[in-house]
Order: C-alpha cells, then sequence, then structure tokens
C-alpha cells in the first residue's frame, strides 16, 4: 500500500520522485512486525516495486479497494 502511495503522490506532484527501475532508485521502506522495526533493503524493495510497476500496465489508477485490505473489487 505504501508504494501505490509514492507513486500516485509522484505522479501528482513533479518534486515528488518515485521509484525509478533504469536508475536502481528505491523508495526507504520500514517495517514494524513481532520482530521490531528494521528497513528494507533494495533487494527486498525492488521486486515489490516491480510487481506493482507490472500491475499498473493492468490497472494505471492502481488497486481499487471496496473489500478487505490488498483485495481488488
Amino acid at each position: 500500500m505504501a508504494l501505490e502511495a509514492l507513486y500516485d503522490a509522484a505522479d501528482d506532484d513533479s518534486a515528488t520522485g518515485g521509484p525509478d527501475m533504469a536508475r536502481g532508485i528505491y523508495p526507504v521502506i520500514g517495517v514494524v512486525d513481532e520482530s521490531g522495526a528494521r528497513i528494507l533493503g533494495d533487494d527486498d524493495v525492488a521486486p515489490r516495486v516491480q510487481t506493482m510497476l507490472d500491475a499498473r500496465m493492468v490497472r494505471p489508477d492502481g488497486p481499487q479497494s471496496g473489500g478487505r485490505p490488498g483485495e481488488d473489487s
């Protein structure tokens, strides 16, 4: 969800940089779970960005929520 929001922000605001697969520029993503807090490395973020970009090729406006988080309607 965070990647979707960052992607949309970059699309709406030219001063906000989005992920750049060609240059290997990815957002810094932090995760907090039962193991504690950590920052994901580019090797974890890059495939998630690619998955999101692939999905945007099918649905350019992003997922349409209408139910549970992560579920398209």
